[in-house]
């Protein structure tokens, strides 16, 4: 039994709670300044409790009556600890035994408010003779630790304290099952009648959704619903053909739904559980459906248009007849990546057509708040392609419109732009409160209901169809409320492709001599030789690059294989996630690797995240080559080493070749590789020369090399600093220092076994790197040695790196920034 034994017990406490709140000056001056209307559910119990401290006087009510503020979904045990004060409310939103509801600044302001009355509720129970509630459960005595056990030395390694990354698995991985396409009828009037059947299924699971929200079933905070947009997302997938794909927004659910998926499945993704399809990965504002072309819905907004357009790549190199949709909303026609996707895509003819879901609010701002353009479908005419404007909620009108659209990009006359007038009837999410607009201008809009609309064409021809799809909802909320959870091993599946090629053994035979340019450069060549599905987009690439690296290969592929793009980093890459995960392997190339921070978004939160994000309907197999590094005397913006910045982003390979030898045969494993790959190449290696074999030499990702043995001590250089590291050690050898050398060349994952092995030999380590040490690559490898190896070092470990400033333009202070012979010299003596 509960802290409360019925709901008439609870709303007593609670009744008289707030009695006392109001009658206490201190207390009820700061709760009724808030000006809010809170509301307390209690599934539990059925209970619901408002707390009305807007109006006056304050009042207090039971029941679902008028709108609320705030809403606050807990059971009433949560509530006891709650008003004893005895409950982290942050981490109980957090972990979801509270789930907060509606106004975010109101919450804000509530909960210090409230926190006074943490000392009124016992006095209440006490009053109500229910003191027995406030009986404390006896304190568990603590454990005495013992000091002199963690000052003792110990000798041994203990190599399963070693934190170990996640690997791509060797074998297959479970999937979610494919859905069955159902073909949409060709007869005119049959068509119009699956349309409205279909508008009635996304309006239904939408207010569906809204009323499991408010009861706090749903396991997030934040969900967009789309009920008054129906038009749009079934007129365009109804023009369609069942190859054709989609990319959505975080407002995707009826796209997904006018596309072929199952309503069941996806009530399951909303509802976080294994059976979803995502398998309760991707939820509400992420959910997908592969088997039915739907490269995802997603959180980021203008993120759908660089995805489209990569698809349209696709398509457009493999001479596929099919099409890439972009949905977006008007906010993001405000976004670089809205912009550089249309440019791009105008630039390629690519076969996409951009449709603009226009609800005249980009969140809670008017569209005249945030552009001067009043028509949308105007931006086209800077791109060189047509726009065209309809009524978002006549779906024939959007049916005609996208159906021209699309067949044309289908022949090869490129992009179109298609704007959509609409109205989304709810708040740009469950809870808002809708301030920026007025009721009027809501019943305005609903009188121009699409569904309405649509039914009043078809006459009785609609009869049954609200009630098909009502009873289609009541099944899918039925599945997914018995649907399992995922279980914990859940938590780390997906996160890669798998990869049975990872450890495969290198054998360099004989060997040449060759710079670390001319072994990518050859590693581009017979990759791309080996699998006609490998181009590279990049910026002045055909021309070799900025540091002519792919120089010849336009000569050999031609400019379909090798493409120059505009400077335009987000589509580079956001186009590059696209096409791999429809088909290609493209091997995309970032002028300078300080640029990486122009885009992180395609590369940090679509191609590291959408394997994961759908359950692994999707993988991303690209390489992001990009060169860093110092020594050139290009200042701060262009000398950066920012491997260790990406590092901390599941998902991603992060490879950092130190050899000529490693370029080639790493970036070889890079491009074969099933998932994204960050490829670090150092501007100074490039000029480096190294044996490379003649072989196929093809090194296991993941896997570090240890490039120099020797006894004495453990140095662990990164990149260009492997050179460095070697010089350092054939100065030390003269000494009588024997120094074992290693390459990890993949930073994520690391390969801490390896490291750990010879740490156990030498028992003393020195990291090389070099960016700033503050957070640094040496510091997660000198953490992770310390937690296996307690007690084994001889010595502190070191880390040698740049110090806490940018790198400068003046070459003597350049030179003092970047690591060289003597600081490695001098870190390994200092360590004997």
């Amino acid at each position: 039994m509960g802290t409360y034994k019925d709901r008439a017990e609870l709303e007593r406490v609670m009744g008289r709670l707030f009695e006392r709140l109001m009658a206490t000056p201190a207390v009820a001056g700061p709760l009724t300044s808030t000006e809010l209307v809170v509301r307390f559910r209690y599934p539990d119990l059925g209970s619901v409790l408002t707390f009305d401290l807007k109006h006056r006087p304050a009042a207090f009510s039971t029941g679902d009556g008028g709108a609320a503020d705030v809403e606050m979904v807990q059971s009433s045990d949560t509530a006891h600890e709650f008003w004893l004060g005895k409950l982290n409310p942050v981490r109980a939103i957090a972990t979801g035994r509270v789930r907060a509801r509606g106004d975010v600044a109101g919450a804000l302001k509530l909960l210090p408010a409230i926190r006074p009355a943490f000392q009124i509720y016992p006095d209440v129970l006490q009053e109500l003779g229910l003191a027995g509630k406030l009986e404390r459960a006896p304190s568990t005595p603590r454990r005495r630790l013992d000091w002199r056990r963690w000052l003792r030395r110990r000798e041994s390694l203990d190599s399963s304290r070693l934190a170990r990354d996640t690997f791509p698995p060797t074998g297959k991985e479970p999937c979610v099952p494919a859905t069955e396409r159902v073909a949409l009828p060709a007869e005119e009037r049959l068509l119009q009648r699956e349309m409205l059947q279909r508008m009635c299924l996304i309006r239904e699971l939408e207010e569906r959704l809204a009323a499991e929200w408010k009861d706090g079933a749903l396991p997030t905070a934040a969900i967009h619903l789309s009920t008054g947009q129906e038009a749009v997302a079934v007129g365009v997938c109804f023009a369609l053909a069942p190859d054709d794909v989609i990319a959505t927004t975080h407002r995707g659910h009826g796209h997904m739904l006018a596309k072929g998926a199952p309503a069941d499945r996806m009530m399951a993704e909303i509802f976080g559980k294994e059976s979803g399809l995502c398998a309760g990965k991707g939820g509400s504002m992420h959910v997908t459906d592969a088997s039915v072309g739907a490269i995802g819905a997603n959180g980021i907004v203008g993120a759908s248009p660089l995805l489209a357009l990569g698809a349209a790549l696709s398509f457009q190199y493999q001479k596929r007849d099919a099409v890439a949709v972009a949905f977006l909303g008007d906010g993001a026609t405000n976004q670089g990546m809205f912009h550089e996707a249309l440019n791009l895509s105008s630039v390629w003819k690519l076969p996409v057509v951009f449709v603009i879901e226009n609800n005249g609010y980009g969140e809670f701002t008017p569209q005249s708040g945030s552009t001067n353009v009043a028509e949308l479908a105007n931006r086209a005419a800077a791109y060189g392609m047509p726009g065209a404007r309809v009524d978002g909620n006549d779906v024939n009108a959007v049916f005609r419109a996208a159906k021209e659209m699309v067949e044309r990009a289908r022949t090869g006359a490129g992009p179109a732009l298609l704007e959509c007038l609409t109205y989304r009837w709810r708040g740009h999410m469950e809870g808002d409160g809708q301030s920026y607009r007025s009721a009027a201008e809501l019943e305005e809009w609903k009188q121009k209901d699409p569904c309405v609309r649509q039914r009043e064409l078809l006459g009785s021809e609609a009869d049954g169809l609200a009630e098909k799809a009502r009873s289609e909802i009541d099944a899918a909320l039925d599945f997914a409320r018995r649907a399992p959870e995922p279980g914990p091993t859940a938590l780390v599946t997906h996160v890669f492709s798998p990869e049975p090629r990872r450890f495969q053994s290198e054998s360099p035979g004989e060997s040449v001599m060759m710079t670390a340019s001319a072994a990518i450069n050859r590693a581009l060549r017979e990759e791309m030789e080996r699998d006609p599905n490998v181009l590279l987009l990049g910026e002045d690439i055909t021309l070799g690059g900025y540091l002519a690296v792919t120089q010849g290969l336009v000569d050999v592929f031609g400019k379909q294989r090798v493409r120059d793009t505009p400077i335009s980093e987000n589509a580079i890459l956001g186009g590059a996630v696209g096409a791999a995960m429809n088909g290609l392997r493209p091997v995309a190339e970032i002028l300078f690797s300080d640029f990486l921070t122009v885009c992180a978004d395609p590369l940090v939160n679509q191609a590291a995240k959408l394997r994961y994000m759908s359950g692994g309907q999707y993988s991303v197999p690209m390489v992001v080559r990009t060169p860093g590094g110092a020594g050139l005397g290009m200042a701060a913006q262009h000398s950066q080493s920012l491997e260790t910045l990406f590092m901390n982003i599941p998902g991603l390979i992060i490879a950092a070749p130190g050899t000529p030898r490693d370029c080639r045969a790493l970036l070889k494993a890079a491009i074969r590789s099933d998932n994204p790959v960050l490829f670090f190449e150092h501007k100074l290696l490039y000029l480096t020369e190294g044996a490379v074999p003649l072989a196929d030499d093809v090194a296991p990702l993941g896997v570090a090399r240890v490039v120099r043995p020797g006894k004495d001590v453990t140095v662990v250089a990164l990149s260009y600093m492997v050179q460095v590291a070697l010089e350092a050690a054939a100065e030390l050898e003269k000494q009588g220092i024997d120094v074992e050398v290693i390459d990890p060349r993949t930073v994520a994952p690391l390969d801490g076994e390896t490291i750990l092995r010879s740490v156990e030999k030498t028992r003393r380590l020195v990291t090389v790197e070099e960016s700033p040490v503050r957070g640094g690559f040496g510091a997660e490898v000198v953490a992770r040695v310390a937690a296996a190896a307690h007690g084994l070092l001889s010595a502190p470990p070191l880390r040698v790196g740049a110090g806490d400033h940018p790198i400068a333009y003046n070459k003597a202070l350049e030179c003092l920034s970047v690591p060289d012979v003597a600081r490695v010299v001098s870190a390994v003596k200092s360590c004997l």
